[in-house]
């Protein structure tokens, strides 16, 4: 039988399947590589921080060696640079801080008693007080002498290939090996961080010597603009897991969730890992046990009411439909998006609007001076309604799975789901060329379309709008919607037309699945 141990890492445990997974009667054993600069040393401190303050057994001891840091400069990142020890939930207290080598920290468990997490500068240049040297067989004696005391939950070692640089590494690569042996014989759950530089050490021990459950590589992935971060579990051998390259970033500070989607937009401190498209869309087929959600059978409103008087019988666009308007200048088609969200408000939906063009203040002042908006203003009119969320996309370097991640976060409930539910509308304003505003974007039309998937998944009704270049004719498209056609269930033109002297808006439908409309143009109020 196996165990799971959640790593607490937002987006790490949902590329794992939940956590490391491992047999019940030994541990789980986390070996990452990677080169200079690229996040190993956070990582593994997260993890281990992590670990000591979520255990509710109570009573034990998390043990992290650093080679190049001292304790004292490692505590300050976890108290000011990542908030509170990654957002411990009790007080922490400094049991032990005498000891320039050394620092003991103690944090009650869930369920009672004391956990400690000690934090140890293991120079190899340097000696005990006792003027012992430093080394891999210094730390295992420690790990055994902390055993014989309390449980030891958890070891990390910080850049463990510098334990091995002396001219004796052929006796320090056994005595690693056995150090490894050791926390599998204890039930210790242990983490390696290992630097890459040049090409491979024949001298340091493999993934496969060292018995790893799971073997997680960084790396930065180097563009004409921009160097972005990413992580790929290489190794997870008693699991399922999502493989490729994911995006990751590393926050210091914690964030809600009405910020503007950025770079920065992490909920909160530490590590966060943003799954490759690919692996986001195999997540949301898994959980559904691949079963898609139907589409409803209750017509709904896609916005401006003169949209519905162009449909026969009783057809119409249903709940899950997705809708795409293709919108020529001076249209405003921002009006259609807020309707479409409207509409939804007045049946008791939350809807989220992302933008790429228009901040709150100016959707504020969009819906103020239009009475068919009127329910996406508060009672005071100072503020946008609860039931509706505002995204703004301010131009960055993001990745897919990070753009994608933020969005269908946005969707999701808050904590109280009763007083912040999640959305079931989705308005995206508008879609044209993202990848002038986000140069990391790359192929549009599949992420459009996994957009869409996602949204499925999640039981949100979406509608989006593109801009297409006017007509050489009034009503005529200047472009060709077969990517369109192909992709959305419902497909509306919008353009301007010349009526009684003035230039107002105008819509046709070009394609609705499984209902009847009339095709011909027809005036639409925003």
């Amino acid at each position: 039988m196996f165990d799971i141990l959640p790593t607490g890492i937002d987006g790490l445990d949902a590329i794992l399947g939940g956590g490391i997974r491992y047999p019940e009667d030994t541990a789980a054993f986390v070996f990452v590589t990677g080169e200079t600069g690229t996040g190993k040393t956070l990582l593994g401190l997260e993890l281990l921080t992590r670990a000591w303050w979520r255990d509710d057994r109570g009573g034990r001891t998390f043990l992290f060696y650093s080679i190049e840091q001292s304790p004292q400069d490692l505590h300050k990142k976890l108290i000011y640079d990542f908030g509170h020890y990654f957002g411990a939930p009790g007080e922490v207290r400094i049991a032990n801080g005498e000891n320039p080598a050394k620092m003991c920290l103690e944090i009650d468990a869930p369920s009672g008693g004391t956990n400690q997490l000690v934090i140890t500068h293991a120079n190899p240049a340097n000696s005990d007080v006792r003027g012992f040297k430093i080394d891999i067989d210094w730390i295992q004696a420690e790990i055994g002498n902390y055993g014989r005391a309390d449980e030891v939950g958890m070891v990390c070692i910080d850049n463990v290939g510098l334990l091995l640089s002396d001219l004796d590494y052929f006796d320090k690569r056994a005595a690693l090996l056995s150090a490894r042996n050791h926390l599998m014989r204890h039930r210790v759950h242990g983490i390696f961080l290992h630097e890459e530089s040049g090409p491979k050490s024949p001298h340091f021990p493999s993934a496969e010597e060292l018995s790893t459950d799971v073997l997680v590589h960084l790396a930065f992935h180097d563009s004409a603009l921009f160097k972005s971060r990413s992580i790929e579990i290489l190794k997870a051998r008693h699991q399922y897991y999502y493989r490729g390259a994911h995006h990751f970033s590393i926050a210091g500070k914690g964030v809600n969730r009405e910020l503007y989607l950025g770079a920065r937009s992490e909920r909160g401190p530490g590590t966060h890992v943003y799954p490759s498209i690919a692996a986001q869309l195999s997540i949301a087929r898994d959980e559904s046990q691949l079963r898609v959600p139907r589409r409803g059978e209750t017509v709904i409103s896609l916005g401006p009411p003169q949209i519905a008087t162009a449909f026969r019988g009783s057809t119409g666009p249903t709940k899950l439909s997705s809708t795409i308007v293709l919108a020529e200048p001076g249209t405003r088609y921002t009006g259609f998006a807020l309707s479409f969200l409207a509409r939804g408000v007045e049946t008791d939906e939350v809807g989220l609007l992302v933008s790429t063009k228009e901040d709150e203040d100016a959707i504020l002042r969009i819906c103020r001076n239009r009475d068919y908006l009127s329910a996406l203003v508060s009672a005071d009119r100072k503020s946008i309604s609860k039931q509706v969320r505002l995204l703004y996309l301010h131009p960055e370097f993001l990745s897919a799975g990070k753009f994608t991640s933020d969005i269908m976060r946005m969707c999701e409930a808050g904590p109280d789901a009763d007083t912040d539910p999640g959305i079931s509308r989705l308005a995206f304003d508008n879609v044209y060329q993202l990848h002038r505003r986000f140069p990391l974007l790359h192929g549009q039309e599949f992420l459009i379309a996994a957009l869409l998937d996602l949204l499925r998944y999640r039981k949100i009704t979406p509608l989006f709008i593109d801009h297409v270049p006017q007509g050489s004719a009034r009503g005529d498209l200047g472009m060709d919607p077969s990517l369109h056609l192909s992709t959305f269930d419902n497909v509306l033109h919008l353009f301007v037309k010349q009526d009684e002297g003035e230039h107002r808006p105008y819509a046709r439908i070009l394609k609705s699945v499984g209902n009847e409309f009339d095709s011909r143009p027809f005036p639409v109020a925003l």
